[in-house]
């Protein structure tokens, strides 16, 4: 089998074939087998297949592992906190607690910070995108919890974290959940995305009034939670297996 030896990219580099691997499957069934094949070059260019050898679906994902470890969840034992976890997505519970925020606002001031209290949260990481939501109580959600719009700044309908020029893990850090949690609370929240009365909280007088009451030491009052309309199911289907 003659195919072309070489491709060049949109940067203009030229990459050579080296080897090939071929996959097997039953007529109009699933892959069941794979070879891996050596690739000789003539001196007109021509490249050809050579002959193989098996290859276990096991070696498959460790060549594709070491081609792109970023997409690959490391072998761990999971917390409690983690509610799903796959090559490429990511979704925990963090549980109410007090956290330290900085705001880069006019309406809250500029460079300031504070530690406050927060609801229950949930982040999914899905499809290149970053979610978060809020969840009342404290115990650890489940498929058929109702979700909240989370109450931050730079966060827009149906929870999308806006990340502006936040650093968000990568690497080995990609399945890091205090990675994660480290990137959006210690980002500044400089506006609102929702502009609808309502659309972020009940809370009387708005967002930044809520925030400034959560500054000076209030509990957060989980009745100005707005609720976004989802339980955590339809959330995760939407961000995740439906992207």
């Amino acid at each position: 089998m003659q195919v072309p030896a070489a491709c060049i990219s949109s940067t203009q580099k030229v990459y050579e074939m080296s080897s090939a691997i071929l996959l097997y499957r039953e007529r109009h069934g699933q892959t069941v087998f794979a070879s891996v094949h050596d690739v000789k070059v003539s001196k007109e260019g021509a490249a050809t297949i050579e002959a193989g050898t098996p290859v276990s679906k096991t070696g498959l994902m460790k060549m594709m592992q070491t081609l792109v470890p970023e997409d690959y969840a490391p072998a761990e034992l999971l917390g409690d906190h983690i509610l799903a976890k796959g090559s490429d997505h990511l979704a925990w519970y963090c549980k109410p607690q007090k956290r330290q925020v900085w705001f880069k606002n006019d309406e809250l001031g500029q460079d300031v910070s504070a530690t406050t209290d927060h609801p229950g949260l949930v982040f999914i990481i899905g499809k290149g995108h970053w979610y978060v939501f809020a969840v009342k109580g404290n115990e650890r959600p489940t498929s058929g919890t109702p979700l909240f719009v989370s109450p931050y700044l730079n966060v827009w309908k149906g929870g999308h974290i806006c990340t502006g020029n936040i650093e968000t893990p990568k690497g080995a850090m990609k399945f890091s959940t205090e990675a994660w949690e480290e990137a959006f609370f210690r980002s500044y929240f400089t506006h609102p995305n929702q502009h609808e009365k309502g659309a972020l909280t009940k809370y009387r007088g708005g967002i930044f009034a809520l925030w400034r009451a959560l500054m000076k030491g209030r509990a957060f009052p989980t009745k100005s939670l707005v609720s976004s309309g989802e339980t955590l199911g339809q959330a995760f289907e939407r961000t995740v297996k439906r992207g």
